[in-house]
């Protein structure tokens, strides 16, 4: 069970890292930090060596903090279904702020030779990032609440997808025993069979193009041909194959001319 939760992790570490808009954020943040020299840094760096040192942490923090958070959240997550929000909150902020406080260590050990930074000094380092940590959290879940898009309550596969990922449904595909539920706002692996999250999905306008695939039509972008086979684009780029049995009911929902 850890291990699912340290892929999905890594899956929504990977997503985050590949926005160019989070990228910013954090080099901004960086250089705002490193300009302000909080925690005594202004007094041992020269400016330039000060806003390289703050924009580093930055970016290797937030990865430490998204990796301890996002496992003990997505853990959490498949023991209780529906776990108290100010639990998530309290577990994300722990798991965060232990890794940042080793990252805090190691970072000024390794370039200052040295352990102990005014108000970066022994356990208040600790203290300091899981409550800065938790602050963060609590923020990131307010933000996603208010900005996410309300999924119908009575579609129950949506209920099965961490609250990042819960959006209009866009296409459902098997990879081995899981099925990957794919929405507007993210994709998830569930295990358990597509038949029964077809039954989940039921709510949404749709059909099975494919014995590995089902779309929403809502999610579908156009339809190509190729070499005599039909591929249905779906709105984030992905290319699914409609097998000759279900062409018919493809022509029938008017998808194919």
């Amino acid at each position: 069970m850890i291990g699912n939760a340290i892929q999905l992790t890594l899956r929504e570490m990977h997503q985050m890292f590949s926005s160019p808009k989070a990228l910013a954020a954090m080099f901004i943040l960086g250089v705002m930090l490193g300009l302000i020299g909080p925690f005594s840094t202004f007094d041992y760096f020269r400016p330039l060596p000060r806003v390289a040192y703050w924009i580093g942490m930055v970016f290797v923090g937030y990865a430490a903090g998204s990796f301890g958070g996002g496992v003990t959240v997505n853990y959490i997550n498949q023991v209780w279904k529906s776990p108290n929000v100010w639990l998530s909150i309290l577990a994300a902020g722990i798991g965060s702020g232990i890794l940042v406080s080793i990252v805090v260590y190691v970072a000024n050990s390794a370039i200052l030779g040295d352990w102990d930074i005014d108000g970066f000094s022994g356990i208040l380092t600790l203290v300091y990032c899981i409550l800065i940590s938790i602050c963060v959290a609590a923020l990131h879940v307010l933000f996603l609440r208010e900005d996410r898009p309300s999924a119908p309550k009575q579609i129950e596969i949506l209920s099965r997808l961490q609250i990042q990922n819960r959006g209009p449904l866009l296409y459902m595909s098997m990879q081995d025993h899981y099925v990957n539920v794919v929405t507007s706002r993210g994709k998830e692996l569930l295990l358990m069979r597509m038949s029964d999250a077809i039954k989940e999905a039921d709510g949404i306008e749709g059909f099975k193009i494919h014995r590995s695939h089902w779309v929403s039509i809502d999610g579908i972008k156009r339809v190509e041909r190729q070499n005599g086979n039909h591929f249905i684009e779906m709105l984030d780029g992905q290319k699914l194959p409609v097998s000759r049995g279900q062409v018919q009911a493809v022509k029938d929902a008017g998808i194919i001319a």
